[in-house]
Order: structure tokens, then sequence, then C-alpha cells
């Protein structure tokens, strides 16, 4: 007979968290954590509902899904995935995006050893120098749609590639450190 510590068990459990995350018809973000439930059933209430299906691996990531509200999923195929915070959405977006590789856009990452085993930065920068991954910023999209909130991705040198924080689904988008503007600035001594 086996015994199981509470540690193995625990590993059993965090083994098997799924997360549902996405936008509502609105643009509102949601997402939920699941444990132990069924990979079939899960995925087709993804589909459903029209959200993103992320497992968590890392202890970051396990840490970031149990602070999400408990999702439901019925027997149908659909469930109940409630609405959750924008900052704490901006963080599960960056924590759920595949890992650069060398070659990628993000030359900067993949060339520093030391920024690629780097967690990102999550916040505002306080000036365009000290602009990161993981930074929010506001990114001129055109002429009609304005300016929205976007996340940072990656950088290279000056250029920043940019994802739109309430429309993930969209195609990321490259700008100049200069051409984007910041949240809460700090005003610099004259």
């Amino acid at each position: 007979m086996t015994h199981q510590t509470s540690d193995s068990k625990k590993r059993d459990v965090d083994a098997n968290i799924t997360v549902l995350f996405g936008t509502d018809e609105h643009g509102k973000p949601r997402a939920a954590y699941f444990e132990a439930v069924n990979p079939e059933l899960i995925t087709k209430a993804a589909a459903a509902m029209k959200l993103q299906l992320f497992r968590p691996v890392t202890a970051n990531q396990i840490e970031l899904a149990k602070k999400l509200p408990v999702g439901r999923i019925h027997a149908n195929g659909t469930g109940f995935v409630p609405p959750i915070r924008r900052d704490l959405y901006s963080e599960l977006q960056l924590a759920a995006q595949p890992p650069q590789r060398p070659g990628t856009t993000a030359s900067t990452i993949a060339a520093s050893p030391s920024s690629a085993s780097a967690a990102p930065v999550h916040g505002l920068p306080q000036d365009w120098d000290s602009i990161e991954v993981g930074h929010l910023v506001i990114a001129h999209e055109n002429m009609i749609e304005g300016w929205w909130e976007a996340i940072v991705i990656a950088t290279d040198n000056d250029m920043l590639t940019l994802r739109w924080r309430d429309y993930p689904k969209q195609e990321n988008v490259v700008r100049h450190a200069s051409a984007v503007a910041l949240l809460k600035p700090t005003a610099t001594d004259a």
C-alpha cells in the first residue's frame, strides 16, 4: 500500500487546474479556474463560450490562477465564467502567452539570457526609457479608432510589440516607444 503525502496530493491537484479566459460581447474581461474537470468538457465549454483555454504549469501561473474565481461547467458544455478586474486579466494574458524563442521579433529578450528568464514587469512605466515587457501603455490604433490601452509583449531597442489589452484576439502591433502615451507619467524636474 502506498501512502501519498499532502505535498504530493497538492501537486496532483495543481496539475489538474485549467483556466478559461476572454472577453464578453461588450469587451469586458472574464476568467475562472477549474480543478479536475474533464478535458473534453472544458474544451467544449471554451469553444461554446468563445474563451481561451490555459493550463498553468509554473508555480507563478498556478498562483495567478488561484486568484481567479472558481468557474462552473455544466454537462451540456455551457458554464459560468464571471467578470474579473482588468489588471488581473492583463496578468493572465501575459502568463498565458507562449515563451519567447530565439529568432522571434523580441530580439532584446532573446539575446539577453538574464532578461529571458526574468518575469515580466507589471504596471506602469515611469518614463519612455523605462518601458519594459508587461507594462501598460496607450497606443494609437488609427484615425478612426483612436487610442487604446496596450500591453508591451516584446521590445527591440525603441520598437515595442503591443497587444491590445481589451482586444487580445486582434493582431499585435509594433510602435516606436516615442509614439505611445504613458498612464500617469511622472513630471520631470525643471
